[in-house]
């Protein structure tokens, strides 16, 4: 696997710099530019990949922060891992376009399951947003969760789905989660399980939560353009 890029925060830096220095994202819409395409070539022109916000391979914990819970993460053999059960929640700190798709590779160890976050929006030192999770907890069930802008949990879940026949919810899977404006798509091992919409949340960060006894281990997350 390849290394993390180190230099990607700064790559992002100028790049809001630019967005932010050329005119407000209002007016370049209002004059027929494309925001996203505009986001994608400089990112080019600077060093990265088009289309390419983040590449995670776990090397180390760089970028990543707690905004949850304990914090009781941590790389083991290229692996992030939880060490202890828990609601525990971690966030990539690259600024992220609105529209992105997440896609990882994760294994439930034990517990209950695990979710993949999308459109974290900080709120002073709480965070908002989104959660697809595979919960066995749930009864077997794909769940689409929100949290307040104080962090908690809306009790009940933006939607719920069923997963194919014979599903093991602690196999391997490849999850990814596709977020364009108000529209998210989720697929569990290229197969798509969910397609759910809310307009609470536009923008934000990308990460992962545990909760109860659950432990995962997880092998690589990457952000695309959609």
């Amino acid at each position: 696997m390849l290394p993390k890029q180190k230099g990607q925060g700064l790559v992002e830096y100028v790049l809001i710099l630019f967005l932010l220095g050329v005119i407000s994202v209002s007016s370049l819409k209002v004059a027929g530019v494309n925001v996203q395409s505009t986001y994608d070539k400089v990112y080019q022109a600077l060093g990265g990949k088009s289309g390419d916000y983040l590449d995670e391979n776990f090397n180390d914990l760089t970028g990543w922060k707690a905004i949850f819970g304990p914090n009781n993460w941590k790389i083991v053999d290229g692996y992030l891992t939880t060490t202890s059960s828990g609601d525990q929640r971690i966030m990539e700190s690259t600024n992220l376009p609105s529209d992105y798709v997440i896609n990882t590779s994760a294994q439930l160890l034990n517990g209950g399951g695990y979710g993949v976050m999308f459109r974290l929006t900080q709120s002073g030192n709480k965070f908002g947003g989104y959660s697809f999770q595979l919960d066995s907890g749930y009864g077997n069930k794909f769940v689409l969760r929100k949290y307040t802008s104080n962090g908690s949990e809306v009790k009940t879940p933006i939607a719920v789905a069923n997963p194919p026949a014979g599903f093991d919810f602690n196999a391997p899977h490849n999850v990814t989660v596709k977020v364009v404006g108000n529209n998210f798509t989720m697929l569990v091992d290229g197969t798509q399980v969910m397609t759910a919409s809310d307009s609470t949340y536009t923008s934000g960060g990308a990460g992962l939560r545990t909760w109860w006894t659950s432990q995962v281990k997880v092998d690589n997350f990457n952000v695309t353009a959609p």
